[in-house]
């Protein structure tokens, strides 16, 4: 079975007002250590009885555009030397407007990324102004326009909907401009507003709102019309991919997760699931440095590493239940019978059955395909409450 490969870059320029992710500001120089940390890491997989297989790679974070090109060249160079890549492998980064230009991309591509996902938010000045981001429209389209020049033909762009202050005009036009900038991916996700974040502090004090949960359905609802209008495939519940003959554009790495299939984690924060386990990384800088530079690689027994904190076995059961909460995140594939019995060594219907009624009884699941590829997934209506239906497995 194929990995994937995470790697947290946790760095920031700044903490933007809305994000609650595992990131620090203001600590560019830490960052050559941490790529010394992130090789040591990467190197403890040599401990595994044999050489993984890796079909994906992904950068994220934070902002990993803040990585120097020769950064990435020695953290590649870890990587092929410890893993098996296929010969397709995705190797993806997450870029921020006004941390990238036309050079430093061509060199990312030449050192072997082949995808880019921009972090743009919003094509709305007022929107990127209230959410502290530092780039504006015009970085977003040179950032496009650079990556595009640099041969990325593989180019993601992700999109914040539900804000406090945004009416269904200001989201419609928004993702337009967005659409028009032609990328092959689109990653829309719904505005929570998390604790320790600045809007969250501002909702405290009576100064925005959460935005109306009717109204944000109003504003999926629009994408997904607008989206598929434009000839983009609405494979997973916040991500569409264009649709071209021979060229696949659905994030291969993201699948992985969806799929329920093995990735291992690597650096601040990191989670992994391999080998029946789920792994979690000290989400510390300072602590992950220290564990990276004090410890023994060698004495390490993979999938654990140094910066592991939480080891998790995870059962049978649990996992069936996993099968089923990601795989229905699958728009189009949803969770195959076939699938679900060669992995499980039990049908679908015998160990979910009474769960299955229910939820097609209330039109939330349907069955779809015939013999193998028979499958189980979720309704237009059963997409709009997918948690509802998520939790049902828990």
């Amino acid at each position: 079975m194929n990995t994937s490969l995470y790697i947290h870059i946790p760095f920031c320029k700044h903490r933007c007002h809305y994000c609650d992710f595992i990131t620090t500001a203001g600590r560019e120089v830490d960052i050559p250590g941490y790529v010394d940390a992130l090789i040591k890491e990467i190197r403890i997989a040599n401990n595994n009885n044999s050489k993984i297989i890796i079909h994906s790679i992904y950068f994220g974070g934070g902002t990993p555009s803040l990585i120097s090109l020769n950064g990435y060249k020695r953290i590649l160079s870890a990587i092929s030397e410890t893993f098996k890549l296929t010969e397709d492998c995705e190797i993806s980064l997450e870029a921020n407007p006004g941390t990238i230009n036309y050079d430093y991309l061509l060199g990312l591509r030449k050192i072997g990324l082949n995808r880019i996902s921009i972090g743009v938010q919003s094509t709305d000045s007022f929107d990127l102004k209230r959410l502290d981001r530092i780039h504006d429209i015009q970085d977003v389209i040179s950032s496009v326009t650079d990556a595009r020049r640099a041969g990325f033909d593989n180019l993601n762009l992700d999109l914040i909907f539900g804000l406090p202050w945004q009416d269904l005009e200001s989201w419609r036009n928004s993702l337009q401009r967005a659409i028009d900038l032609r990328p092959d991916h689109f990653s829309l996700y719904s505005l929570i507003i998390e604790e320790g974040t600045a809007l969250y502090r501002w909702h405290q004090k009576g100064l925005i709102e959460p935005q109306d949960q009717d109204l944000q359905a109003d504003m999926y609802e629009l994408a997904m019309e607008m989206l598929n209008n434009e000839g983009y495939e609405h494979y997973e519940i916040s991500n569409w991919a264009r649709v071209k003959p021979g060229k696949d554009f659905r994030c291969r790495h993201n699948l992985q997760y969806w799929l329920n299939d093995p990735y291992v984690g690597v650096g601040a924060g990191a989670q992994g699931y391999y080998a029946h386990q789920r792994l979690v990384n000290t989400p510390n800088l300072t602590d992950y440095l220290l564990r990276m530079r004090e410890d023994d690689v060698e004495s390490t027994a993979f999938p654990q590493t140094p910066a592991t904190i939480s080891t998790e076995f995870v059962d049978l059961e649990t996992c069936m239940n996993d099968e089923m909460m990601l795989g229905l995140r699958l728009i189009q594939q949803g969770v195959s019978t076939t699938r679900f019995a060669e992995r499980y060594q039990v049908s679908l219907e015998d160990k979910f059955g009474p769960e299955l009624d229910r939820l097609i009884g209330l039109g939330l699941l349907a069955w779809v395909g015939e013999g193998e590829n028979k499958r189980i997934r979720l309704t237009h209506h059963g997409i709009l409450v997918a948690n509802q239906v998520f939790m049902v497995f828990v």
